[in-house]
């Protein structure tokens, strides 16, 4: 008896370790780390090419992390698309800012799974700009709430311009945006107020004439340090 209940456990044992072993391939055929590359770069968007492999022809679920790297922001973008023959998609990422540094990470899933894969590698790239390159050149009229920006541009001389400029006390950047036209020397200045008094901030601009529609890159990062109340 004992013998026949052993080989029974044994048969059991063999049935159970195969219905695993086809669940464990049919779940890893549903999931699919990503290989993301850039195909495409322009002043407001850039296309990613997003290929799953074992997933062919199949209708997916995708989330992508977008990442500003200027201004240490992050943002999600979601689509459901159905992969090619050769388990690829290309997918335009737009509404971004020219001349300004992206990073991204995609995960997918099936549409019928609760489960997304893990993340992707990064992938980075720049919008396309303008060639111009600003300056802070000094920082002073410093108060407790305030500080001038004494900027300039080669090449944009007498030029009626839209600077904006970048500023973080911490570790987060905010912007604003200003519009002036710049001296015979290419030089101007903008004052940044409503700022917090005893606080060291960071500044960096990027500039584009009024009627162009991309920016250049930013400038180099200076600091100062508001005044005390």
């Amino acid at each position: 008896m004992s013998k026949k209940i052993a080989l029974l456990f044994s048969f059991m044992l063999i049935i159970f370790s195969g219905l695993l072993c086809t669940t464990l391939k049919a779940s890893a055929a549903n999931i699919c780390t990503p290989i993301v590359k850039i195909s495409e770069t322009k002043e407001t968007s850039i296309k990613l090419k997003i290929t799953c492999s074992n997933l062919k022809k199949e209708k997916v679920k995708i989330k992508i992390l977008v990442s500003n790297d200027d201004n240490d922001s992050d943002s999600y973008k979601k689509a459901t698309v159905t992969l090619g023959k050769n388990g690829s998609v290309k997918l335009k990422i737009n509404v971004l800012d020219s001349a300004t540094d992206y990073s991204f990470k995609v995960k997918v899933k099936k549409s019928s799974s609760k489960k997304y894969s893990s993340y992707s590698s990064s992938v980075s790239a720049t919008t396309k700009g303008s060639d111009y390159e600003p300056a802070i050149d000094k920082i002073n009229g410093i108060t407790d709430d305030s500080v001038k920006l004494n900027i300039s541009c080669d090449d944009l001389d007498k030029e009626a311009v839209d600077v904006q400029v970048a500023y973080k006390k911490k570790s987060s950047w905010s912007t604003k945006t200003f519009s002036l036209t710049l001296d015979d020397d290419g030089e101007g200045s903008l004052t940044m107020d409503d700022l917090k008094s005893d606080t060291l901030y960071s500044f960096k601009i990027k500039i584009k004439k009024d009627n162009d529609s991309a920016y250049s890159t930013y400038s180099s990062t200076k600091t100062a340090t508001t005044d005390e109340d």
